[in-house]
């Protein structure tokens, strides 16, 4: 009886063979509860024990049993259920018919018999119906066969949907599953959709548990005007259990094939993947155009816990490449390429981190400076010098090259202690602090370019004092108790005025003045350019919060007050004279229920005009039925004023069908920039989605100023199919459609980060 309950055990194992090319098992779309007998809850996994009850028994030469009326046998976590059974002690045989039912904690299994021959440690059922209890999943076998070398079924059935819905099946004359090897097969294999035949496959592989095989992956179809259309069909390689390849070969109409390829790897320290790209000739293009590709690395090492290293490298062929071909790896819409690599050291005492950085740019952009390569050292916590003063300290050492500047190359060193006073309660936060900045360029000018300073010193001290205010009550929020906070703060910052027209710019820019950017200490990124500061800046954040903690309301408000004017000359008059007297806010309203609004603006007091602005009005039902009207403007991005307005939706048109649609407008230029609509299908087993999609090209290769008046559209439309459980279903819900980019929603609080 022990080798017969054994063979019991195979069946699990069909609990994961519908999640053809996937690495773990599908989440359960159509879980139906289903009622197991009361023994099942009495099952005990660790009683060695064979139990057997009947009504009645009886016993023929002192070999077989017969047991009769409600016969049930169990052992440790499974059960049979029969009318009945017979055992034979000489042949090791049991047989029960009549319709038997099995349990287990994974599957239930109803069929018209059973035999079990023991001594060969192998089973039968006939007419086998069985059911998936932790996840979706149910089938039909004429024969089910189960020994101790796999599980085998004749005329065999699988699909993910529910009892009464045969949206989808396979099909297949004969399955088998090896235990050991976590894999099986499909012979005949047929698909069929409302039992239409839809394509037949003489021959199936598919994994039985989290193990991978090679094999050819599910295809991706799609049309657009730039590609024409489009077929991908990748092909996987499990090359060891730690990293394995893929390579896709994408047809293309209009342009041709390319080879797309993916390795991955992961080891106890190390991980990481690698792409390529690679298009021998673009049909699209002049046969001197060349080979086309993008290249990726991305690559993570834990050497200790103190010691990391990180590779972050993407090139391509050409500035047009992402907006022709389009990647996995980067936006068509990016004009910038980051390629970096570093080693960061965490000590005790210091943290350090040794890198080189490099852009690749994309369009008619000026080129960036290099970092090759660039030395940070900072004190890992600070130092106390008396009680309550802490001193801490930071270094950097950077070499810049870029062969198409006025200044080609440039060493700079940088120090910087702080001593800083910190006072901190539930309440109160006041904090005093003063900083060195001695900054050392050593600077090299192209051949044609006279009048640079070959070496500059420049010394800046900074005093910060920064207090903030934390005060509560209680409120009535409409009728509901509710928390209100109110958080006052001020800042005075001075810096004296350095001349730094002798300095370059080098991994220097001007930040964005929102609410927070009015505390920072310095109004740019990188150390090229320390803005003058004689100034106090003053604002507020009040919030109310309900019962149960959720924000429902935040306003936000500040202004910087210049004691001292700041200097104004050649260097800095476009950046500084338009910003200087900003004024920020932000105000985010969960106003009722399902509703929200969110804005946030940057306004210049002294020349009385907007800076940027961005508000949205959302209705968030359910990830099915959403609504957000949102808008954004701009004064001065690239020298051009930007104002957008936008608009996109989800709308449930019943339980099982979804409209998704989005419309973006330039209102400066008067037209339309992107537009999508989508209608998707979608119930417990199988999904069904169709997008069209319109949108600019914006083509890199010509001048800037001729985006906006030579930008083309483009056309597309996609089809999606899905039969969940035998395929990759990720992202096929709508907040995933919305939030991955095809409609470009973002949630509420997310608008002003």
């Amino acid at each position: 009886m022990k080798h017969r309950l054994a063979l019991f055990l195979y069946f699990p194992l069909m609990a994961t063979c519908y999640n053809a090319f996937a690495e773990q098992p599908t989440a359960n779309f159509c879980y139906q509860p289903i009622l197991l007998p009361d023994a099942v809850s009495h099952l005990d996994i660790n009683d060695p024990a064979i139990h057997i009850n009947s009504n009645t028994v009886e016993l023929s030469n002192n070999q077989t049993a017969h047991f009769s009326g409600q016969v049930e046998i169990s052992h440790r976590d499974t059960l049979l259920i029969a009318p009945n059974a017979s055992y034979n002690r000489f042949q090791q045989s049991l047989t029960a018919a009549g319709g038997i039912a099995y349990f287990n904690s994974d599957i239930t299994v109803n069929g018209s018999s059973f035999a079990a021959d023991m001594t060969n440690d192998k089973a039968q059922l006939d007419d086998a119906q069985y059911q998936f209890l932790a996840q979706a999943g149910r089938g039909y076998a004429q024969q089910l066969h189960a020994s101790q070398q796999g599980l085998s079924l004749q005329g065999a059935l699988f699909t993910t949907c529910p009892t009464t819905d045969n949206s989808w099946a396979l099909h297949a004359k004969e399955i088998n599953i090896e235990a050991d090897e976590g894999w099986g097969e499909a012979h005949h294999a047929v698909f069929k959709i409302s039992d239409v035949p839809v394509f037949y496959l003489p021959y199936l592989t598919f994994p039985v548990n989290d193990q991978r095989r090679s094999g050819v992956l599910l295809p991706k179809i799609g049309s657009s005007q730039k590609v024409g259309l489009e077929l991908e069909l990748p092909y996987y390689f499990n090359l060891a259990p730690n990293y394995d390849l893929t390579l896709t070969p994408r047809y293309m109409s209009k342009r041709g094939l390319q080879l797309k390829s993916d390795f991955r790897y992961l080891t106890e320290q190390h991980q990481g993947n690698m792409q390529l790209e690679y298009l021998d000739n673009d049909n699209e293009k002049a046969d001197n155009y060349g080979a086309r590709y993008l290249g990726h690395i991305s690559h993570l090492s834990d050497f200790s816990p103190k010691i990391r290293a990180h590779i972050d490298i993407t090139d391509v062929s050409d500035d047009a490449y992402l907006n022709d071909l389009g990647s996995d790896y980067a936006n068509q819409s990016d004009t910038q390429l980051l390629r970096e690599a570093s080693i960061s050291y965490y000590g005790e005492a210091v943290h350090s981190q040794l890198k080189v950085q490099g852009f690749e740019i994309l369009g008619n952009y000026n080129s960036a400076y290099s970092a090759l390569p660039e030395l940070q050292l900072k004190s890992a916590s600070p130092i106390t010098l008396l009680p309550n003063v802490n001193l801490s300290w930071q270094a950097q050492y950077a070499h810049f090259i870029n062969q198409d500047a006025d200044i080609t190359a440039a060493d700079r060193v940088h120090l910087q202690p702080t001593i800083e006073i910190p006072f901190i309660t539930p309440a109160l936060e006041v904090t005093a602090q003063a900083s060195l900045l001695y900054t050392y360029y050593q600077q090299t000018a192209a051949d044609h370019i006279s009048g640079v300073s070959t070496s500059v010193n420049r010394t800046v001290p900074k005093f910060r004092l920064h207090s903030r205010l934390n005060l509560e009550r209680e409120y009535d929020w409409f009728g509901e108790p509710a928390l209100q906070t109110f958080e006052p703060q001020i800042q005075y910052l001075y810096i004296p005025y350095r001349d730094q027209t002798d300095i370059g710019l080098y991994d220097t820019t001007r930040l964005q003045d929102d609410y927070y950017g009015l505390f920072r200490q310095n109004r740019y990124s990188g150390l090229d350019r320390i803005n003058q500061a004689n100034q106090v800046t003053v604002g507020w954040t009040s919030r109310f919060y309900d019962n149960a903690d959720n924000e429902l309301f935040r306003f936000s408000l500040g202004q910087i007050f210049f004691l001292e004017q700041p200097t104004i000359t050649p260097e800095n008059e476009d950046e500084l004279t338009s910003t200087e007297s900003m004024l920020a806010s932000e105000l985010v309203w969960h106003w009722y229920r399902k509703w929200y609004f969110s804005t946030a603006l940057q306004y210049d007091i002294d020349s009385d005009k907007l800076i940027k602005s961005n508000a949205s009005l959302d209705y968030r039902s359910s990830d099915k039925s959403l609504f957000q009207l949102n808008h954004r403007y701009s004064r001065a991005v690239s020298g051009l004023e930007i104002q957008q307005l936008g608009v996109l939706g989800a709308v449930p048109v019943s339980d099982n069908v979804q409209l998704v649609g989005s419309y973006y407008r330039d209102v400066t230029n008067h037209r339309m920039i992107d537009a999508s609509l989508g209608l998707q299908y979608e119930s417990c087993c199988w999904a069904i989605r169709l997008v069209a999609k319109r949108q600019i090209i914006t083509d890199l290769e010509l001048p800037i100023g001729n985006f906006t008046q030579t930008s083309k559209l483009d056309s597309s439309i996609g089809l999606q199919f899905v039969l969940k459980g035998f395929g990759d279903s990720a992202g096929f819900g709508v907040s995933d459609m919305l939030s991955n980019g095809i409609f470009s929603y973002r949630r509420p609080y997310l608008l002003t980060n």
